[in-house]
């Protein structure tokens, strides 16, 4: 679930930092656009794993029965 909820805040993350620090997407897939795809595929992905690990924790907090709930 926590992949499903933080993959496009993480690709955001990136975008934002990647346009911030001057970078531009270009608008057409040319020679450039292919260059740029692992950045796209990659830089989310590490991201994704940093949210992943720091909300693994809330997760399976949700997961475990509370005490006292069957009462």
């Amino acid at each position: 679930m926590t992949i499903f909820l933080w993959h496009m805040t993480a690709y955001l993350v990136v975008l934002w930092a990647y346009e911030g620090l001057g970078g531009t997407l270009p608008a057409q897939p040319t020679a450039g656009w292919w260059a740029q795809r692992w950045l796209w595929l990659v830089a989310p992905s590490v991201v994704l794993v940093v949210l992943a690990v720091l909300f693994v924790r809330v997760e399976l907090a949700a997961r475990r029965p509370r005490r006292g709930a069957g009462r």
